[in-house]
C-alpha cells in the first residue's frame, strides 16, 4: 500500500472515531437532558401533586377524642361512663383489589357488599366503614388481613343503672357529642378534646408510629358528680310508677331535695327512658319534663298567696272569710268549690283548699302586689340548673290582669311554669322565706345559692303551721300522712286547658311536701299528669309523698338514718326507757325488757320496729331490703349498750 494510500485511511478512521464520539457525546447530553427535564417534571411541575400521593399512602392523619368524663352520684355511683369500642376504617388507596375486599369484609361485619364497595371507592385516604361494633365482629375482620382495612378504639357512652335519671342524664350521639340532657348542657366540661393522630407505615401497610402532635395534652374530659342520691332515686321512681300505671296517668314525675342546701337527690320521670337505646325511642318519652313542660300549679300556689297576704298585712291567721257555700259569682263567671264552706279562717281556708276565699283573699291583696311576691318567687325565670331547653313561666304582668285573673290565679289558674319553679318556690318557703335555688351538681364545700327574702322567717313559719294542718288534721292532704313523723304539705288538682279553648275534663294532680312539717329536712313533690277516674292530688299524688318519705326514713337499703334532734324534727317523741320498763314493739307481740336487755324484734314488721325504736331514742342501721326484721344486732337480751349503743336491723322480704 502507498504511503497516500495509508495516509488516506487513517484519515477516514480518525474521522469515524470523532463521529463516535460526536453521537455518544450526543446521547448523554439528551440523555442527561432527559433525567433534568424529567426531574424537572417530577420535582417542579408534578411534585406538590405526587408529594400529597406519598403523604396519604404513607402517613395518614386521625382525629382521635379523648375518653368522655364520667357521672356519678353523691357518694361515687356511675350513672354514665365511657367504654372502649372498636370501629373500622379504610384507607381506599392501599386497597389491593376492591372488588374481594368488599366481599370479604362485608362477609365479617355481615354488611352488604355493594355498600362496602362503594365506600372503598372513594377518594379519600380515610373512610368510616362502622363505628362501635362488637369485639367478635372487630375480631372477625382482623383475621381477614385485608390491606387498607384498620381497626381503632373508640369510646361508647354506657349508662350502667339503665332508665335510672334517664331523662336528666340525656344521651350523645355517635361521635360522642352530647345532644339531650346533662350531656348536652355539660358537653364542654364532659368532652375529651380533640387530637390529631400521625400513623405512619410501611410498603406492606403496617403501623410503624402513632405519635401526637402535642403529647403534653391532655385529652380526656372531666368528670361531674351530682347530688343525686342513688338510693333515693331508686325509691322514687319505684313509687313514682306504680302511682300513674294505677291511676292511668299519662306520665308523672316527683322530686326529692334536701331543703338547707337546696340538693336534688331525686329527680324521677315516668314512663321510663334508658338512654342506652334512645335511637329506639322518641321525644315524647326522653323530654325532660320537669324543666321544659308548663303546668297550671293549681291550689300548690296557694300557700305563696296566703304568704303575701300574711307579709302585706292584708289577712292574720284567724282571719275569716265567707266561703259562698261552695258557689260564687264573680261577674259574669262562677266560682267554685269542692265542698260547701260557710266561715273559715285564713287557716282553714288553705287547708280545705278553698278556692272561693282564695280568690277574695286575691282580690283583697290586689294584681301588683301579689304579681311581685310571684316574681321573686321565680316564676318568671327559668332555674339556673344546667338544662337544655328550660321553661320560664308564664306570667303576664299584673297590668293586663282583669279580677277573674286575679280571682283564678289566686288558685293556681290562669298562669303556668315548670314543675322546678314550682319546686324552687317550695324550697324558698321552707328556707324561712330566703330565695334559694336548686342544685343538681355537688359543690364540696360551697354554700347553696341564695337570692333576696321574700318572706319573713315569721310569716314562713306560720304558713309551713297552716301546710302540717293540712296534713297532720283534716285537711285535704291526710293521705300524706307518714307514721312516727310530722310532716306537712299541700294538694293540687288543676283543669287543664283544652285545646278548643277553655278548660276541659283532664287534670294535674299535685302534692307538695315537707319531712318534718315545720323545720323541713326533705322536700318531696309527686305530680302525676291526666290520672283517671279519680283525679285529686290528695288521692292520687299526697301517697306518693308518703310512701317516698317513709321508705327514706325507714326501709332505705343500707341507708343510716340521720338523727334528727326530737325539738326540731316532731318526731314522735318519748324519752328512753328506764332499765326496768316494759313496752309493746307491736300489737302482735309484747317485750319486757329485763334489766337493760333489748328486747326481741326479729320477725316484726320493719314500720314497727323503727316507730318504737324511735320512739325510745334510738335510730337504728339498716342493711339488706326488704319489709321484715330478719336479724338484729345486739342480739335479743343483750345490752342496750353493746355495739356502741347502735342498733342494726337486717331485713328480708317476708
Amino acid at each position: 500500500m502507498t504511503p497516500m494510500s495509508r495516509r488516506t485511511l487513517n484519515n477516514t478512521r480518525k474521522d469515524r472515531t470523532r463521529i463516535k464520539i460526536i453521537l455518544i457525546l450526543g446521547l448523554f447530553i439528551i440523555a442527561w437532558m432527559g433525567l433534568w427535564s424529567r426531574a424537572l417534571f417530577v420535582q417542579v411541575i408534578k411534585g406538590e401533586e405526587l408529594a400529597g400521593m406519598a403523604d396519604r399512602q404513607y402517613y395518614s392523619r386521625e382525629k382521635i377524642t379523648g375518653k368522655r368524663g364520667e357521672i356519678f352520684d353523691r357518694n361515687g355511683v356511675v350513672l354514665a361512663q365511657s367504654v372502649r369500642s372498636k370501629s373500622v376504617y379504610v384507607n381506599p388507596f392501599l386497597v389491593d383489589n376492591v372488588h374481594s375486599a368488599s366481599i370479604e369484609l362485608a362477609a365479617a361485619l355481615g354488611a352488604d357488599p355493594n355498600r362496602i364497595m362503594a365506600l372503598l371507592n372513594q377518594k379519600s385516604s380515610f373512610v368510616w366503614v362502622t363505628r362501635k361494633i362488637s369485639d367478635r365482629a372487630a375480631h372477625r375482620v382482623a383475621e381477614q388481613n385485608i390491606p387498607g382495612v384498620f381497626i381503632i378504639d373508640e369510646h361508647s357512652r354506657v349508662y350502667p343503672r339503665g332508665h335510672m335519671l334517664g331523662q336528666v342524664l340525656g344521651f350523645v350521639g355517635v361521635d360522642n357529642q352530647g345532644l339531650e340532657g346533662l350531656e348536652k348542657s355539660l358537653d364542654e366540661k364532659l368532652a375529651g378534646a380533640e387530637v390529631v393522630i400521625v400513623m405512619q407505615r410501611d410498603a406492606s401497610g403496617h403501623k410503624m408510629s402513632l405519635l401526637p402532635q402535642d403529647p403534653t395534652r391532655k385529652v380526656d374530659g372531666q368528670d361531674v358528680q351530682l347530688t343525686i342520691d342513688s338510693r333515693f332515686q331508686f325509691v322514687a321512681e319505684r313509687y313514682l310508677a306504680s302511682a300513674v300505671v294505677q291511676h292511668g296517668g299519662s306520665y308523672g314525675l316527683s322530686l326529692v331535695v334536701h331543703v338547707p342546701s337546696g340538693d336534688i337527690l331525686a329527680w324521677a320521670s315516668y314512663p321510663f327512658f334508658n338512654p342506652n337505646s334512645f335511637q329506639s325511642s322518641n321525644s315524647s318519652i326522653w323530654r325532660n319534663r320537669a324543666a321544659v313542660d308548663l303546668i297550671e300549679p293549681g291550689s300548690t300556689l296557694k300557700p305563696f298567696l296566703m304568704a303575701a297576704a300574711l307579709e302585706e298585712g292584708i289577712a292574720k291567721s284567724d282571719s275569716l272569710y265567707f266561703c259562698e257555700n261552695g258557689r260564687w259569682r264573680l261577674g259574669r263567671n262562677e266560682i267554685k268549690d269542692v265542698r260547701q264552706y260557710g266561715w273559715l279562717t285564713l287557716n282553714r281556708v288553705l287547708r280545705y283548699s278553698s278556692n272561693i276565699c282564695s280568690a277574695k283573699i286575691g282580690l283583697d291583696l290586689g294584681p301588683g302586689p301579689y304579681f311581685q311576691y310571684l316574681d321573686k318567687l321565680g316564676f318568671s325565670a327559668e332555674t339556673d340548673l344546667p338544662l337544655p331547653g328550660q321553661g320560664k313561666g308564664i306570667l303576664r304582668p299584673p297590668h293586663v290582669w282583669s279580677r277573674m285573673d286575679l280571682a283564678t290565679i289566686s288558685f293556681g289558674q290562669g298562669m303556668a311554669s315548670t314543675p322546678l319553679q314550682l319546686a324552687r318556690a317550695y324550697l324558698t318557703l321552707a328556707n324561712e322565706g330566703q330565695f334559694t335555688e336548686l342544685s343538681l351538681i355537688k359543690k364540696d364545700g360551697e354554700q347553696p345559692q341564695t337570692g333576696p327574702r321574700v318572706f319573713s322567717r315569721e310569716v314562713s313559719r306560720q304558713v309551713l303551721s297552716m301546710l302540717r294542718d293540712s296534713v297532720e288534721m283534716d285537711g285535704t292532704g291526710t293521705r300524706g300522712r307518714i307514721s312516727g313523723v310530722e310532716v306537712g304539705g299541700k294538694t293540687g288538682t288543676a283543669q287543664k286547658a283544652s285545646p278548643r279553648g277553655g278548660y276541659g275534663d283532664k287534670y294535674v294532680a299535685s302534692f307538695v311536701g315537707f319531712i318534718p312539717a315545720l323545720d323541713p329536712e326533705y322536700m318531696i313533690m309527686a305530680i302525676i299528669d291526666e290520672p283517671s277516674p279519680q283525679h285529686y292530688g290528695g288521692i292520687v299524688a299526697a301517697p306518693v309523698f308518703a310512701e317516698i318519705g317513709a321508705e327514706i326514713l325507714s326501709s332505705g337499703p343500707g341507708l343510716r338514718l340521720r338523727r334528727i334532734p326530737a325539738a326540731e324534727s316532731q318526731l314522735v317523741k318519748a324519752e328512753r326507757p328506764p332499765e326496768n320498763a316494759r313496752f309493746s314493739v307491736s300489737h302482735r307481740r309484747e317485750m319486757t325488757p329485763p334489766g337493760n336487755e333489748i328486747p326481741d324484734m326479729r320477725g316484726i314488721s320493719l314500720r314497727e320496729a323503727v316507730e318504737n325504736l324511735l320512739g325510745a331514742g334510738i335510730v337504728p342501721v339498716l342493711e339488706g331490703r326488704g319489709v321484715m326484721v330478719r336479724d338484729q344486732v345486739p342480739a335479743p337480751g343483750e345490752s342496750w349498750s353493746k355495739n356502741g349503743g347502735q342498733v342494726i336491723l337486717r331485713l328480708c322480704e317476708s
